[in-house]
Order: C-alpha cells, then sequence, then structure tokens
C-alpha cells in the first residue's frame, strides 16, 4: 500500500485528529474518500464529508473549539437546538421523495476545510443506505470499510453509491463526475 503525503491530506488528519477523542465510529466519505482508497488528492475540495451512525449523533456534542451548524431540510445553517435529535433519513413526517436531510456542518480554527457530518444507519453492525423511506442495501460495517495509514473510510463502491442520487432532484456535480472517474479509470486508481 504506498504511503498519502500527509501535506495532500492535511484536512482529513485534521478531521480525524478532531473526532479521535469521542468513543464513537466514524469514516470519511464523498471525495475525501475516492482519494484515500486511490493514494493521492484527486481533484480539489471545499469540505470534508464525515460519516457517523445516528445513534452517535449526541457524541458531536462534547466537541470543543468547534461551531457546530445546522442545516435543516435544506434551509439556512443556524446553530444546532439543545435535545434535537437528528436521524439518518429525511426529517420525520416529511413526504417528499425527494426531500433534504438534516445536515450538520462542523467549523473550527483547527479545521482547513468544513466538515459535513452525514448520518448512517445501522442496526447489528449492518449499515443502511437508505433513499427516502425505502433501505436501498445493507452490508456489514466491516465491508464498507478500509483504512489508509490508519484513517477509515467508506469504500468508493458505497461513496458512489450515495453520489448516484436516484430520486432526488439534485443534478450530478463536477466533482462526482470527477470522484467516479477516479474509480473507473484504473490508471488513476493504481497512480503512485
Amino acid at each position: 500500500m504506498n504511503t498519502i503525503r500527509s501535506a495532500d491530506f492535511e484536512p482529513v488528519h485534521a478531521v480525524v485528529s478532531l473526532l479521535s477523542d469521542l468513543a464513537v465510529p466514524s469514516w470519511i466519505t464523498g471525495g475525501w474518500a475516492i482519494d484515500l482508497a486511490v493514494g493521492h488528492r484527486t481533484r480539489d475540495h471545499t469540505d470534508i464529508d464525515i460519516m457517523m451512525l445516528e445513534r452517535d449523533e449526541h457524541a458531536l456534542r462534547l466537541l470543543a473549539g468547534v461551531d457546530i451548524q445546522l442545516i435543516a431540510g435544506g434551509g439556512p445553517a443556524g446553530p444546532w437546538p439543545a435535545g434535537r435529535r437528528l436521524t439518518a433519513g429525511p426529517p420525520s413526517g416529511t413526504k417528499l421523495p425527494g426531500a433534504s436531510r438534516d445536515r450538520l456542518i462542523l467549523q473550527g480554527a483547527d479545521l482547513p476545510l468544513p466538515a459535513e457530518v452525514i448520518l448512517a444507519s445501522a442496526v447489528r453492525g449492518i449499515q443502511g443506505y437508505q433513499q427516502g423511506p425505502r433501505i436501498l442495501t445493507g452490508q456489514p460495517l466491516s465491508d464498507i470499510t478500509r483504512y489508509r495509514q490508519g484513517i477509515p473510510f467508506v469504500t468508493p463502491e458505497v461513496v458512489l453509491l450515495m453520489k448516484a442520487r436516484p430520486g432526488l432532484d439534485k443534478p450530478r456535480t463536477y466533482s462526482d463526475q470527477r470522484d467516479f472517474e477516479a474509480c473507473a479509470v484504473p490508471e488513476l486508481i493504481h497512480r503512485r
């Protein structure tokens, strides 16, 4: 396994360091997970996606020196109210198939980029990928987890499934296309 250059992955290391004191699992996902799988940065990033289990979202409140903002249902960012629980699926009572999920954004002096928390559901170690009211697939957490230099990240195939956005009213982005190409083109995956 090739060694990643620390300078290229400074934002990832900062997030991993921030979350290391929490007694709950977390994974790098999104474009940075693709980069970790490939072993080098394939594109520029505007944030870092972190996957956590919905049962563990409360642990984020223990982070010191971090501003946590809630983006509720696609609205503007605002404070995360005390006692407000978040779930992996769309907000409760939502009937629209393309409804936006609540998201948390972490920002702080020790984070070079904002971090977006993506919540996942898991029952007895099986992670369920949910799109609207249906669970499309479920895999053991151990099967969707890879490590590079001790950094846990979500496997590229699961990242690409999340980026596919079936049934959502969101178009694919340039970043989504670049992530797909990084996984689909063998020369990029094996480049050192």
